[in-house]
Parts: C-alpha cells; structure tokens; sequence
C-alpha cells in the first residue's frame, strides 16, 4: 500500500494487522498535519518527524520528501537522498514518485527489501530530475517521466 496527496487523510494511525508493505509519501506539511506539528517543526527535525509519523502509523516506511528526501522507519536508519533540485516541487511529481514506487513494490523481487526499494526509487526520480536539469532550463512533470522512464537502473 502507497498512499500518497489527500490520501494521507484517510489512513488510520495504529499498527496494521497485516504484513503488507505499507508506505506513506508525504511532504512536509502533510506530515506537519498527520503528527499535529507546524510545518517549521517537521523542517527543524526533518529525522525526528519521519520517525513519529512512522511510529504513528504503525511502523510504515515513511518517505519524507522534500530537500533531500528522507527514507525510513521509526526505528533503524533513515537515508537522506542525494538527488533531486527545487522544479521537483512543481504539482504532479509526487505523484509520479508515488506512481513509480508502486511500479517498483509491485515486483515481486523488489519486496523482498522494501526499504531498498523506496531508496532507489526516490534516488531515481530525483536523479531524473537532475539529468533533465543538465540539459535544460525548464522542465515538466510529463517530460520528467519520460526521463525516468529511460534511465538505466
């Protein structure tokens, strides 16, 4: 399960009575609204309030976006991710971030390490971000599809 935008409102924090792969992608304020903080708190904590709304919701994955995308649970390591620039941030790229992280999940070899997963999926759109910024000035949501669709894994 990815949830993912206005989604977000209707999961229920507690544990999960299922071994699903369970992963929720806000940005901050997202998470500033499902742990009852201001969106400067979660920014002024940015590891601490990934862990909190992991714990909320039962331990999920929680991938942090923003500058410098955070992957990670409410206990064990959290990554930051090294890829990605500000035109991330135009609508529809969280989208198709989550998009691509339920294409990825969906594989039965990519379940076998979830959180590995998410890290090389968040690298990858943010990576596509990056090459399509080396190359031009100004960029789409569409186009950056198209770019993750071709890159090499």
């Amino acid at each position: 399960m990815i949830v993912d935008a206005s989604a977000l409102s209707w999961i229920a924090s507690g544990t999960s009575s299922t071994n699903a792969i369970r992963v929720i992608t806000p940005h901050p304020g997202e998470a500033a609204r499902l742990i009852g903080k201001t969106t400067a708190e979660v920014q002024a904590d940015r590891v601490s309030s990934l862990r909190i709304t992991s714990e909320r919701f039962g331990n999920c994955l929680v991938v942090l976006k923003g500058h410098q995308t955070l992957v990670g649970r409410g206990k064990g390591p959290v990554y930051i991710n090294s890829t990605g620039n500000p035109l991330l941030g135009q609508g529809g790229s969280g989208d198709l971030l989550a998009g691509y992280l339920v294409g990825m999940l969906a594989q039965p070899a990519l379940q076998v390490d979830p959180l590995l997963t998410a890290r090389f999926s968040v690298w990858q759109h943010g990576a596509s971000a990056d090459a399509l910024s080396a190359s031009r000035s100004n960029w789409t949501v569409e186009d950056l599809a198209q770019e993750l669709g071709r890159m090499k894994s």
